[in-house]
């Protein structure tokens, strides 16, 4: 037994909430967030979210939010312990397999039991995917932290390592860690910078710390500080002598 419908979410459009069965939703128009308990998930047009059983959600838009959503018993189908974000293809046939189920909810039998087994089958298909993408994405971002340092790192190079097209592995890292290949290292930079300056504030100049951190620019280091944290390197080194 499934049950299907559409959304144009508000801003506050459901209180937290959740299934006995998965739901399976599939985003066309708009943005938002989807809050779980599981972590939030920032989702748009042309994304799939799969929500298992139990897990508490809300969806809320930030920009016109509008979905299709299907939800029934799939636990022979998928077994997930946490909800899973999927991006359509570029025919966006994940979308156009919800809305035939949709438009033909009423006719049951074997089409709809076929359609059903069909976006099944599409969405394991991208699940294997997915996993390979996050393992790439995972293997990246170790090899940004073991070397953030290294001043000759090349972003552009480790990203064409990976075996996929660079802005397509780009686009990926940014969706499942919140920034862009340039921000996590800044960010990661930055971060040991204000470690280096907290203890070694009286034997370290800024300058050797910024070179520590991967900086031959002290003037360019001194900026994406600011950026970062709100304070100059130096402004942040005041805050710390007692």
């Amino acid at each position: 037994m499934f049950q299907m419908g559409c959304t144009a979410y508000q801003v506050n459009h459901l209180p937290m909430h959740s299934h006995k069965v998965y739901e399976i939703t599939a985003y066309y128009h708009g943005s938002g967030t989807v809050y779980t308990t599981a972590g939030d998930i920032p989702v748009m047009a042309g994304m799939i979210t799969i929500m298992p059983p139990g897990i508490l959600h809300q969806a809320v838009s930030s920009c016109d939010l509008e979905s299709i959503h299907i939800s029934g018993d799939f636990r022979g189908v998928f077994h997930l312990e946490k909800p899973v974000l999927i991006t359509d293809n570029a025919e966006g046939e994940g979308q156009q397999l919800l809305w035939m189920l949709y438009r033909n909810r009423s006719a049951g039998g074997d089409y709809v039991s076929a359609l059903c087994n069909a976006m099944a089958h599409f969405l394991l298909q991208n699940l294997a995917a997915e996993d390979a993408i996050s393992q790439t994405v995972r293997k990246i971002v170790g090899e940004i932290t073991d070397n953030y340092h290294n001043s000759n790192l090349s972003l552009h190079a480790l990203l064409n390592r990976s075996g996929y097209a660079e802005d397509y592995i780009r686009a990926h890292f940014k969706r499942i860690t919140g920034k862009t290949p340039t921000m996590f290292l800044h960010n990661l930079r930055v971060k040991q910078a204000c470690y280096l300056i907290e203890v070694y504030r009286n034997t370290m100049s800024l300058s050797e710390i910024a070179a520590q951190c991967g900086y031959t620019d002290y003037v360019f280091f001194s900026k994406k500080f600011r950026s970062i944290t709100g304070v100059s390197p130096r402004e942040y080194k005041s805050t710390l002598q007692t």
